[in-house]
């Protein structure tokens, strides 16, 4: 299998997506004075990410990961990263207990009985390090902060302003370049979901980043307001 490479999306965001069951994408975003990693990817791809990073990066080693939230398909990587590359890992407030250990997925009273059997394989502690909370509004290097929930608790979306690109991790995806939801086995309230759709569709963005399916590059925005307006007239 060829390696996987980061591709170049906006000035700033970089994407390079691992061939996982569902691929799933993994972000670099270049900053004034180094780089952040958004999401750490799925199983079995640390090495490969690890050296795509540093390929991209120069051998520079990325200063803070984010992480949308803590599926596995999207924190393989985190305590990888963490103990060799001492990068601190940061995620939104109410994702932290699942990622070091209190809280669980698969005790979220969801929408489907499959929700909780899929969520059985998440490891605990997955993301034991992740020790900086994400709050709505903050801003980290052109990035901006929005709590999202639905899919997971406390799942984050980054608005990147300069480059009119939102990274929407699994509040939305993307099927054949159009703008819809995801899965529902893996969402434990698509009606909270929707509601954080709406919520990001009404920020001012072009590039729709989603992590499982294509960017949706240039009408990505557009795409997202044309489906909740379609919700509402139904």
């Amino acid at each position: 299998m060829r390696p996987q490479t980061f591709t170049q999306l906006t000035p700033h965001i970089f994407r390079l997506e691992q061939p996982f069951r569902v691929p799933v994408g993994v972000w670099l975003v270049k900053s004034g004075d180094g780089w952040l990693v958004i999401d750490a990817g799925a199983p079995s791809f640390e090495n490969a990410l690890f050296e795509q990073i540093l390929k991209q990066t120069g051998g520079t080693r990325p200063k803070l990961l984010i992480l949308t939230h803590g599926h596995l398909d999207h924190a393989a990587a985190a305590e990888r990263m963490h103990d060799e590359w001492r990068v601190p890992i940061a995620a939104g407030r109410l994702e932290i207990p699942y990622l070091t250990g209190p809280q669980r997925y698969n005790k979220i009273p969801a929408d489907s009985f499959l929700y909780r059997l899929i969520q059985l394989s998440p490891p605990p502690m997955i993301g034991r390090n992740a020790r900086y909370p994400l709050d709505e509004g903050m801003r980290l290097d052109g990035l901006e902060v929005f709590h999202a929930p639905g899919h997971a608790p406390g799942m984050v979306a980054l608005l990147h302003h300069a480059d009119r690109a939102l990274i929407c991790g699994d509040v939305f995806s993307s099927r054949g370049g159009k703008v819809g939801d995801p899965l529902a086995p893996f969402t434990y309230d698509m009606k909270l979901n929707r509601r954080s759709q709406a919520k990001l569709a009404a920020l001012d963005f072009d590039h729709l980043l989603p992590s499982h399916g294509q960017p949706v590059m240039n009408n990505g925005g557009a795409q997202a307001r044309e489906l909740i307006a379609k919700r509402k007239k139904k």
